[in-house]
């Protein structure tokens, strides 16, 4: 077993022809550096957030396994009893209000054997309100053909209103309210002018301000609201905005979300895990971030799984971490690999990101040293990019693209540029190459390979 770091810059990526330049061997010196020193190179990640970056490198997949689920189900719901209490309490009075999040055309076949299910007993007017859960702007021309063909296709519904998740998860939700009450706001019929603005503006489908489209749903008492979701999701503060307007309303959801008391399907677990892998050469993981990212964190590298595995244990970032508990950490834990988490892409402006760069500099430069120090290996990378609007001044704005790639360092006595090389890989194949330096009986496709040699496993 050999003792590793692993570092990660999430958020951080290979600036792109378009983006505004932020990344120079000023602001980050030693990083710098090191690209010039060790091994370097660039692996694939077209990730845009810490959720999907951790599903892959822990999984080696970023589709939700709730996915292939519901295509188990979706020609038969009638078969999941839960699905019969969820039709049972639909009152003949009530309207059903679908919030439908939706990231790809895959959900099209489902919601069309959904809506079928539902007539197969009710005949209540259904509204759809599509929520918009992708950070991808080249996504919005995927979605505009989905939502014609739910416009055109699907004669059960009809698109009532749009709104980006991290819109809907906001504190702030007076005027989305106030538009499902008395449908005031801003209205878009020609949905391809709507996201073409939106493309030019840079504004990721996630963060999209709430319209409509078609009249006539406005929200009423006793309404039936279900929530067409894929991933967990809180909408405790949307919830009790609901509750408020619609006190005698009853919420129901595909999968678990906090607020709401009936899940329909219960979240699959992943086979193929972090977890799994290091219970495999019998490893164990110590993960430093900061508390908000722990339980989501926790449930990618644990197979979809809620529960604390016994080989992975998590420690704070945020408070009275420093030199010296880093240095016991990496010298004096019993730990075989260690990950320390930080995320760049939480920030509004560019000085915020130019100092929160500039910080994490100099704890990379730190954690370099102390494993150069004691012969542990280190690896430097990011698990994603991120792809949006930064403000440069109270008056201007800046498109940030680090997408579709992200750097990865190998920081090692033996794995010098002589005598080794980087080769072609993705966010999975750097966990697959952690693996292996901790033990080498692990197998799987690995980034560092000998010059000269086609070998897929490490050799030290």
């Amino acid at each position: 077993m050999r003792k590793t770091v692993l570092f990660l810059m999430n958020g951080f990526g290979i600036e792109q022809s378009d983006s505004y330049n932020v990344y120079n061997s000023k602001l980050m010196p030693n990083l710098d550096s090191y690209t010039q020193k060790y091994l370097f190179s660039t692996i694939e990640s077209k990730e845009y957030n810490f959720k999907d970056g951790y599903r892959m490198f822990s999984t080696g997949n970023n589709v939700a396994l709730t996915y292939p689920l519901m295509n188990n189900y979706m020609e038969n719901f009638g078969a999941n009893s839960n699905m019969n209490f969820y039709l049972n309490n639909i009152s003949n009075e009530s309207r059903i209000q679908l919030f439908m999040f939706i990231k790809n055309e895959q959900s099209l076949n489902h919601l069309k054997h959904f809506l079928s299910f539902i007539r197969t007993k009710k005949t209540n007017p259904i509204f759809i309100h599509l929520v918009l859960t992708s950070d991808d702007l080249n996504n919005y021309k995927e979605l505009e053909h989905i939502i014609t063909k739910i416009n055109y296709d699907y004669k059960e519904c009809k698109v009532s209103t749009i709104i980006g998740k991290n819109v809907l998860t906001s504190q702030n939700l007076s005027t989305y309210m106030n538009l499902l009450k008395n449908e005031v706001g801003e209205k878009w019929i020609e949905i391809q002018r709507k996201f073409k603005a939106l493309f030019s503006s840079k504004i990721s489908p996630f963060d999209s301000k709430e319209f409509y489209v078609n009249d006539g749903f406005r929200l009423k008492d006793n309404d039936t609201f279900f929530f067409f979701n894929y991933e967990y999701v809180d909408l405790t503060n949307f919830l009790n905005n609901i509750n408020s307007l619609c006190p005698n309303s009853k919420h129901f959801s595909m999968f678990q979300i906090k607020g709401i008391q009936y899940a329909m399907f219960a979240y699959p677990m992943s086979g193929k895990s972090m977890v799994e892998s290091l219970k495999n050469i019998g490893a164990r993981a110590l993960i430093l971030t900061e508390p908000a990212y722990m339980p989501y964190t926790n449930y990618m590298v644990n197979g979809l799984s809620n529960e604390i595995p016994e080989n992975i244990s998590y420690s704070r970032t945020d408070v009275n971490f420093g030199a010296s508990q880093l240095q016991t950490i990496i010298k004096n834990s019993n730990y075989d690999l260690i990950i320390i988490d930080y995320h760049i892409d939480n920030v509004t402006t560019i000085n915020e990101l130019k100092d929160k760069l500039s910080k994490l500099d100099k704890i990379i430069g730190l954690t370099h040293d102390i494993c150069v120090e004691n012969d542990v290996t280190l690896f430097i990378s990011s698990l994603y990019g991120m792809n949006k609007e930064l403000k440069i001044d109270n008056f201007m704005k800046a498109f940030i693209n680090f997408s579709t790639k992200v750097p990865v360092l190998v920081i090692d006595s033996v794995f010098n540029k002589i005598n080794f090389r980087l080769d072609f890989g993705n966010v999975h194949t750097l966990a697959n190459t952690v693996y292996t330096n901790i033990n080498k009986k692990y197998v799987g496709d690995v980034l560092i390979k000998k010059k000269g040699y086609l070998s897929k496993a490490i050799k030290k």
